[in-house]
């Protein structure tokens, strides 16, 4: 996970050291270095977002090695959503457990609730937090099971204490108690299936169609139309920012160039920058459609 302002990177690096482990911050990118850094100072668990481990695993293979070559054990990743499939192929690449974590940078970060031995959900750390799942509309609770907004109390926050903050996120409270034996004391959270509002999360990264938006103003040669693409390709997260523009050839690719920058300076994470010909985007007498999300 990323270090600074983002509170992946230093959230988990305090945790970890509050546990007696070793932390080497070595954040993300300059994969083949992250491998020889693991390797070479023997890590037994891995932190980052489940795309960024399935690249990890791609890469490994393209050296060569295998799970075998290197000395993980255990992954915790999270961030972003990821399916059952991406977790069994993270685990046969990198020759690992892989657990799922749940966070907001509103309650305490990284840590509010993580999957346990038996992969079958997220146990909430309830002497922490209290959840609560409501109907989205009415705000009233809905029964254990059911699909609802999940909403927070924080137990021992004293800085900024939040009493039921609406997540916006999408799940249902697993009835019954986990085999693993901490389903008495911590409830389970189902994996979650999206929000009730116009934020959408790739690599890691909230962002807004506002934002969005805001980086297409500011780019030369761009015109207000948009779609954005997200698609899951090979475990990954691909993030595709199609937009208007009447340039052509060397100017076209310049100018694609800029908005893949400002994005990534503006929002945190680098897209698929494709100028397209004026009026080829779709149009509406309705409400534009311009976040087509297929990873769900």
């Amino acid at each position: 996970y990323g270090y600074g302002l983002f509170t992946g990177g230093l959230g988990l690096h305090g945790g970890a050291t509050k546990l007696g482990a070793t932390v080497i911050p070595v954040s993300s990118g300059n994969t083949q270095r992250q491998i020889t850094i693991l390797r070479d100072f023997g890590s037994t668990v891995l932190c980052c977002t489940p795309s960024y481990a399935a690249f990890i695993g791609e890469t490994l293979h393209e050296m060569g090695l295998t799970g075998k070559d290197i000395p993980l054990k255990a992954g915790i990743f999270g961030a972003e959503a990821w399916s059952e499939e991406m977790r069994q192929d993270i685990q046969e690449k990198l020759g690992i457990k892989a657990y799922d974590i749940y966070g907001l940078t509103e309650i305490y970060g990284p840590g509010i609730g993580i999957s346990c031995s038996e992969h079958h959900g997220m146990h909430i750390w309830s002497d922490y937090v209290y959840c609560e799942i409501v109907d989205p509309k009415t705000g009233k609770p809905v029964p254990d099971g059911e699909m609802g907004e999940l909403v927070l109390t924080t137990l021992r926050k004293q800085g900024a204490p939040l009493i039921r903050y609406r997540t916006h996120d999408l799940t249902r409270i697993i009835p019954g108690d986990c085999t693993c034996g901490f389903g008495h004391r911590h409830p389970r959270i189902d994996t979650l299936t999206g929000r009730t509002d116009d934020m959408f999360k790739v690599k890691g990264c909230n962002m807004f169609p506002a934002q969005i938006e805001e980086v297409i103003a500011f780019t030369d040669g761009a015109s207000s139309e948009y779609q954005v693409m997200i698609e899951a390709i090979d475990g990954r997260d691909v993030l595709t920012v199609l937009f208007e523009t009447p340039l052509e050839g060397e100017d076209k690719e310049k100018c694609e160039q800029e908005l893949a920058l400002l994005f990534k300076a503006k929002i945190g994470c680098t897209p698929e920058a494709k100028g397209v010909p004026m009026g080829e985007l779709p149009r509406s007498v309705k409400k534009t459609k311009r976040i087509f999300d297929s990873r769900y």
